[in-house]
């Protein structure tokens, strides 16, 4: 089971769904999902929108989509959200090619500063689903973050991106941390399939973090 977090600007996701809809948003964040299948999703989410005068029928208002205000202070809305997840076209594309492999959206589901972050949860075929449903439709965006779900917040490997923890685990399982040393920066780069400066990078990044977590520094 993978987590995959992506961000792509709110103008990069305009331009592929020709929905100028987010750029009127100040602030969007799901709070919680209640269900997610091929034939509805319900949440609660808080939005805000950049003009106070913005109704909320103006962004939201694809077929199938039914919305209840559960509280409305210093211009931000609290909804409750059931939408058929197939109801616009990029419903269409999760409908037919992300729920039927049992993957998930997750908190954090947001958009803040002109920038829309999401967040899968799923297989190893999930992410390749993704970033290919992505790649297809031409939408522009970086991962920021991809783990293993399987492993408990308080693990220190969870601190890291899979490419840190396979750099990490496979210098410790090869014997690059032993005394002496079993194999070489070089014969260990040669093993991965990288280069010795990638090798280098990510090898420091990993032992920092879970160095910060093991000596709790943050």
């Amino acid at each position: 089971m993978q987590r995959l977090v992506l961000e792509s600007e709110v103008l990069e996701f305009a331009r592929v769904s020709d929905d100028d809809a987010l750029q009127k948003i100040k602030s969007l964040k799901v709070i919680h999902f209640i269900k997610q299948d091929a034939e509805e999703m319900i949440m609660i989410l808080s939005v805000e929108f950049k003009d106070p005068k913005t109704k909320l029928n103006d962004i939201f208002n694809e077929p199938g989509l039914e919305m209840q205000v559960l509280d409305r202070s210093n211009g931000k809305y609290t909804l409750f959200m059931k939408s058929l997840p197939q109801s616009d076209e990029t419903g269409r594309i999760f409908a037919t090619k992300f729920w039927p492999i049992g993957g998930y959206m997750m908190t954090p589901l947001e958009v803040k500063d002109d920038k829309l972050k999401m967040t899968f949860l799923g297989s190893e075929k999930l992410v390749k689903v993704i970033t290919s449903i992505m790649k297809e439709n031409g939408f522009r965006y970086k991962i920021l973050e991809l783990t293993d779900a399987n492993l408990p917040p308080s693990s220190p490997l969870g601190q890291l991106t899979e490419k840190q923890r396979r750099v990490l685990t496979t210098a410790y399982n090869s014997g690059y941390y032993d005394l002496p040393r079993k194999i070489s920066s070089r014969q260990l780069a040669a093993k991965l399939r990288i280069g010795s400066s990638d090798l280098i990078k990510h090898r420091r990044k990993a032992e920092r973090r879970v160095l910060s977590a093991v000596l709790n520094l943050g």
